[in-house]
């Protein structure tokens, strides 16, 4: 659970206000977060205009293996905390601390190599590259390992290929496969170097309603087996609404929408994820 949400004891439900979304069950609290931010602002400096302040106070904790959706209408802030979060882009202020690390003393270099260790992300968009294989999309990420990461990357692509139910699509082209397939693609390249952490950013925005279903059911289940944390980006509410730790992101900050235990739904087995 996030430090944002600090009972002694679970919410009673009845005293819980209507229309609530109700998360999946807390993450446990006797170990020390992976990542925590305290007081993160960001802030844009516009020429001949005034700086614009997107992000303000954020406060945030996100412990190992647990499942956080962060909502907000478009234009909060949500991609730019995304982008803090995973290293691409610096707080104007604030801390971050990322295992203990306070990431503002990072150089370029370290931040870079910290990234692709820490960190697998999930686009929209899926952000495959048309002239390589599904294969080679998933192994993109170990091209920069060195040592039996770099040599056995076909056979780990193969294997977190058929873990998402693309067992048949091993090797064939980006070009032939729906929008699910194509997330699901996305999903295994982001878990290609064991990440502590998934980012998700907007993951079923270009999917209909069942196709994004199943694929968050899929990353959940993936997560899961993994023991990464998943941080969920969404205007989605039926996105959030899976998630053990949700925020509002409005204003520059974050705010706790609920925090009733709730389990995940079981892993799917990959011939049960439709494309």
């Amino acid at each position: 659970m996030t430090a944002a949400l600090s009972p002694s004891s679970p919410p009673d439900p009845a005293q819980e206000p209507s229309g609530a979304v109700a998360p999946a069950g807390p993450a446990p609290r006797d170990r020390e977060p992976v990542l925590s931010l305290r007081g993160i602002a960001r802030t844009f400096e516009v020429p001949d205009a005034d700086p614009l302040h997107i992000l303000t106070d954020v406060n945030l904790d996100v412990y190992p293996g647990e499942h956080v959706a962060i909502v907000g209408r478009s234009g909060t802030g949500k991609s730019t905390l995304l982008n803090i979060l995973g290293l691409i882009d610096q707080a104007s202020a604030g801390t971050y601390l990322l295992d203990g690390v306070d990431t503002s003393t990072l150089g370029e270099t370290r931040r870079a190599h910290l990234r692709g260790r820490t960190f697998g992300f999930v686009f929209q968009t899926f952000n495959l590259i048309p002239g390589l294989t599904t294969t080679e999309n998933v192994t993109a990420p170990l091209l920069y390992d060195r040592g039996l990461a770099f040599w056995g990357r076909t056979a780990r692509g193969e294997k977190l290929l058929r873990s998402v139910g693309l067992e048949e699509k091993i090797g064939g082209a980006i070009n032939r496969l729906s929008g699910g397939e194509q997330q699901r693609v996305a999903i295994a390249r982001s878990l290609a170097r064991h990440p502590r952490i998934i980012l998700a950013d907007e993951p079923t925005g270009a999917l209909d309603v069942e196709t994004g279903a199943s694929v968050m059911s899929l990353l959940e289940a993936q997560c899961t087996q993994s023991g990464a944390a998943l941080i969920v980006i969404t205007h989605d509410l039926a996105v959030a609404s899976r998630a053990s730790t949700q925020y509002r992101l409005e204003d520059g900050r974050l705010t706790p929408i609920s925090a009733r235990p709730r389990t995940h739904a079981a892993p799917t087995e990959p011939g049960e994820v439709p494309a």
